[in-house]
Order: structure tokens, then C-alpha cells, then sequence
């Protein structure tokens, strides 16, 4: 889909320098549209809306330094989500579901409370400064495979390491995580 949007750019130049920053950005993209819906099914759609908006302003990306170009597409991105999710809100808020009052009480809540939500955030601070203490290697690999979603190829490449490796490194990795988890924590968050 995103690259038959491109074929719409009449400028060759624009076609390489917009692919090149989805290519590179995708993942922050993809976290920050994931912050605002929580919902993966929309997230790939919002990119691709944001580039849609972002054609017409190929000349005055390539204007801007690079932090202020990854700062245009992270706010491009928010803001089409956050636009995305009030035409959510608005449609829901007009269509029926042909749930009644009395049946709505049935239904469990999703939504964690603010003392889980606050409770999460307490144990992701946690494990984040004792993570902090695994070796940079060891941090590189575990944020790499698990936060950008590379694939082993792409950490093998990364790492020059062969692919066949990189399953033995991640279990490395996490065991060694886990191990300084019980050992400060105590309780294996």
C-alpha cells in the first residue's frame, strides 16, 4: 500500500527520500501510533495516512536536520492517530451496539484501573534501572528483538554474528536479565 501511494509522487528524488524515512523510522512511528490507539490492526494504516500527508511536504523535510525531521514524522504520526481516534470516538458514540443498560453491568472491564495502571509503571521504572545494569551488549540485543521487533536476521547482521547464534545469545540475555531481576527485585516482576 505504501509504496502505491508513492507511485502518486510525480518527483523521482521524493519517491527515494520518503521511502527512506519510513524505512528508517517505521519503529518509532509504529510505537507512537500504538501509544495513542492500542490497537495494532489501525497502526500500519495510520503510517501510511501520515505519509499521505507528508507528500506534499517532501521539500520541507528534506530542509530540516534530522531531530527535526524525526520530531515532524513522530507529531504527523500523533496527530493523524489522535485524529483517527476522536472519528473512532464520534462513530461509536452514534452507532448502537443493541446492548442495554442493564446488560452493559455484564461486561468486563478492559481498561486496567489507575492502581494497576500506576502499579505498572512503578514495576516497568523498576526493571528498567535494574535492566540498566545488564552489559550494553546484552541491552542492545534484549531492546533490538523485543522493543524495534527486529528478526534474528537482522540482529545477526547487526551484531556480525551468524543467525544460528542469535537464539542462544537472546536466551543468554534474558537469563542474565532475569537473574539480576530476582536478585534485586526478589519477586521476578
Amino acid at each position: 500500500m505504501f509504496f502505491t501511494i508513492l507511485s502518486t509522487v510525480e518527483v523521482n528524488e521524493d519517491v527515494v527520500f520518503l521511502t527512506e524515512l519510513y524505512d528508517r523510522y517505521y519503529p518509532i512511528m509504529k510505537k507512537k501510533a500504538y501509544e495513542i490507539l492500542q490497537d495494532y490492526d489501525v497502526v500500519d494504516d495510520m503510517i501510511q495516512e501520515s505519509f499521505v500527508r507528508l507528500i506534499s511536504k517532501a521539500a520541507l523535510l528534506r530542509s530540516l536536520d534530522l531531530h527535526k525531521q524525526v520530531s515532524y514524522l513522530v507529531h504527523t504520526v500523533h496527530n493523524t492517530s489522535i485524529n483517527h481516534a476522536k472519528q473512532r470516538k464520534r462513530h461509536l458514540n452514534h452507532t448502537s451496539s443493541g446492548i442495554t443498560a442493564d446488560s452493559i453491568e455484564q461486561i468486563a472491564d478492559k481498561q486496567p484501573s489507575i492502581e494497576e495502571m500506576y502499579s505498572l509503571k512503578e514495576d516497568y521504572t523498576e526493571i528498567a534501572k535494574i535492566l540498566s545494569e545488564l552489559s550494553e551488549r546484552d541491552q542492545t540485543l534484549l531492546y533490538n528483538k523485543y522493543i524495534l521487533e527486529w528478526s534474528d536476521h537482522k540482529l545477526a547482521a547487526s551484531m556480525d554474528v551468524q543467525a544460528v547464534n542469535i537464539r542462544s545469545y537472546l536466551t543468554r540475555a534474558r537469563r542474565r536479565a532475569m537473574k539480576l531481576l530476582l536478585k534485586n527485585g526478589g519477586s521476578g516482576v
